[in-house]
């Protein structure tokens, strides 16, 4: 369903600067009825407040205190149009909300169903940090139906706490298939302009993964120390955010 603030700004713009105009009806008065009802010969109906405050006289529109129910004084193009757009706003951010909770119902993502994007980056492109910041907002703007309580991270070393591997991490409540996310990702950002080269999506408990994005991997196995010290690289990423003024944690659903 579209936004109605979006298609029909022309006709809204027309009732925000129009003046409110109290309601009337046209009455016979008591005396001018007979015993039965009818009303008497000659009687003429005669105009009648249907609003209470009007008939007592502390209407704040009989009275001029306000101009219409948006206003309280006639406003000019520029405030008629600030409001066109703060209700557009409303209502997208409404339907989003509609939107996501029916997602969340329909396919039983309260039972702490998660997924873990992650969205690999080139290593020698030299602009990370813009690069990695862009494609978050990308994300955030496009509002994807398969993102829902989504938050996200830049990390930059993988394997090694010396070699760079840079990448995002997202973590949503799951929506959709892996395979259906892992294609949407795919088709948006496997393209020069954002130089990135690989799409994995994987299945995990939502609290797990969002213990993931937040940096608390665990502390590595034995065997697994020999060759990757998570908490070491997830060190060296903080470290890496600090220095390019990077957030620890982006919310995806601002």
């Amino acid at each position: 369903m579209n936004n109605p603030f979006e298609t029909y700004p022309n006709t809204f713009a027309e009732i925000y600067r129009k003046r409110h105009k109290c309601e009337t009806v046209m009455l016979y008065t008591d005396d001018d009825l007979e015993a039965s009802g009818e009303p008497k010969l000659n009687a003429k109906k005669k105009e009648h407040w249907v609003n209470e405050a009007c008939a007592a006289g502390y209407c704040e529109y009989c009275h001029g205190w306000q101009f219409n129910e948006w206003f309280q004084e006639k406003p000019t193009d520029e405030e008629v149009n600030d409001m066109i757009l703060r209700q557009r706003l409303k209502c997208d951010l409404a339907k989003k909300v509609k939107r996501k909770k029916y997602m969340e119902k329909f396919n039983g993502a309260d039972k702490n169903n998660g997924q873990l994007i992650t969205l690999c980056i080139d290593k020698d492109y030299k602009q990370v940090p813009k690069l990695a910041e862009e494609i978050i907002s990308v994300i955030i703007q496009t509002d994807y139906d398969c993102l829902l309580d989504a938050a996200a991270t830049i990390e930059l070393y993988g394997k090694s706490e010396t070699e760079l591997r840079p990448h995002i991490h997202i973590v949503t409540k799951k929506l959709k298939p892996d395979g259906a996310v892992a294609q949407l990702f795919r088709r948006k950002f496997i393209k020069p302009k954002w130089q990135v080269y690989r799409v994995d999506v994987k299945p995990l408990p939502y609290e797990c993964g969002e213990d993931y994005v937040n940096g608390n991997k665990g502390d590595p196995s034995e065997a697994e120390s020999k060759i990757w010290n998570k908490m070491a690289a997830c060190k060296k990423d903080k470290e890496y955010r600090l220095k390019h003024n990077l957030q620890d944690i982006y919310d995806l659903t601002a």
